[in-house]
């Protein structure tokens, strides 16, 4: 295998007590996909051989990991920017048929095709800027069929790129307007149908669910996250972004993995997700 001699490198250890386990003026080599050793540079003797790059004090760090995306969707809101501009809020715009719906039907409209070539440039621009790892969540689809669609392009776009994709199902992502005023419905389809189907594909990696107002309670998060339980899934929750319903505190006592957004997260509420 080649070797490469990476000179006059801050490197970003990640050990010890200081941060990022910083190296100052370090040399790293690699030897094909492995990391052989680490040295402060007036330890260095170069190997014959070997390719040297002078990385002339630049900050050189572990592959970065993107755990929150919505990577591959259809469409874009671009028409949305300018309410906010003008003063409208997410929740206004979502209640309009804005947001989330808005992306909805063009990613049910968009084939597999075309949602891979959609998703990529998003996907290369990660990439340039040290992603190796990208959670890639579904919620655009709100149908067995879509829902599946979306995390078929996530899985392919792993393939392609050659990058670790972690998949996660975000079935109750919002109510699809066939289901409206329905949501305990719609909860059940995606218990019983959408998340075992998917899983059944090998499809997720995790489970998501949008506690909010303008998205499912508590009590329907807990019902998806039962489900996933039963397939031994791990769970994840957008919680507490437009107000608090509690869904951060319910999800960590599931030992859920994540809880994102929590904006209105009350402070008291923050021990529960030390641990």
């Amino acid at each position: 295998m080649s070797q490469t001699l990476f000179i006059h490198a801050q490197l970003a250890t990640m050990s010890g007590l200081s941060g990022y386990g910083l190296v100052e003026d370090a040399a790293m080599l690699v030897d094909g996909d492995r990391i052989k050793w680490i040295r402060p540079m007036d330890r260095v003797q170069t190997p014959a051989g070997v390719e040297i790059v002078d990385c002339k004090g630049r900050l050189v760090t572990p592959g970065l990991i993107d755990c929150h995306t919505h990577l591959v969707y259809g469409g874009d809101r671009a028409d949305e920017f300018e309410l906010r501009l003008e003063g409208a809020s997410y929740e206004e715009i979502a209640k309009k048929g804005g947001g989330i719906l808005s992306t909805v039907n063009a990613t049910r409209a968009a084939s597999e095709a075309e949602l891979l070539d959609q998703a990529g440039p998003r996907l290369e621009q990660l990439l340039s800027e040290g992603v190796t790892t990208v959670e890639i969540k579904s919620g655009y689809g709100l149908d067995r069929d879509t829902e599946i669609k979306m995390l078929r392009v996530a899985r392919r776009l792993g393939e392609i790129y050659g990058i670790r994709v972690k998949k996660t199902f975000l079935g109750a992502h919002a109510l699809p307007p066939e289901f409206e005023a329905r949501a305990d419905d719609y909860i059940q389809q995606v218990c019983e149908d959408m998340l075992p189907r998917a899983h059944a594909e090998g499809l997720v990696d995790a489970v998501d669910v949008f506690i909010e107002s303008i998205a499912f309670s508590v009590e329907q998060a807990e019902r998806v996250f039962d489900a996933a339980a039963k397939l031994g899934l791990p769970l994840k929750a957008h919680v507490e972004q437009l107000s608090n319903l509690g869904g951060a505190v319910m999800a960590a006592q599931r030992s859920a993995l994540s809880v994102d957004h929590i904006e209105y997260l009350k402070d008291s509420d923050v021990t529960y997700l030390v641990g």
